[in-house]
């Protein structure tokens, strides 16, 4: 518990600031930024093609910490893993018009 005197403001004393801001220059101050559409909301497609690249980065990562780990076999699946998240992704955003053409190449 305190005492009264730690509670009390000094009399003559200014109070110690303890966080400043900068002063803004009125000249540097950007103009207020033109007002933007809301983002569209991705459809499911988009948002499971993102999920498979996440899904495809993170086989990445442990396939790069299998071969420091002289793991070959996992190294070789998450390899496996990770192009198959990528060849998912591809056919989830080309859509149904563009997959024919997708695997044709």
């Amino acid at each position: 518990m305190r005492s009264p005197q730690h509670t009390k403001q000094s009399q003559g004393g200014a109070q110690l600031t303890l966080v400043s801001t900068p002063e803004v220059v009125p000249e540097k101050i950007a103009p207020a930024a033109v007002r933007r559409r809301p983002r569209t909301r991705m459809g499911r497609n988009q948002r499971m093609a993102e999920r498979l690249d996440m899904i495809a980065i993170q086989a990445d990562r442990d396939a790069a910490a299998a071969v420091m780990a002289h793991d070959d076999v996992t190294a070789r699946e998450m390899l496996e893993r990770s192009q198959a998240a990528r060849r998912a992704a591809s056919l989830l955003r080309a859509g149904p018009s563009g997959v024919r053409d997708l695997l044709a190449s």
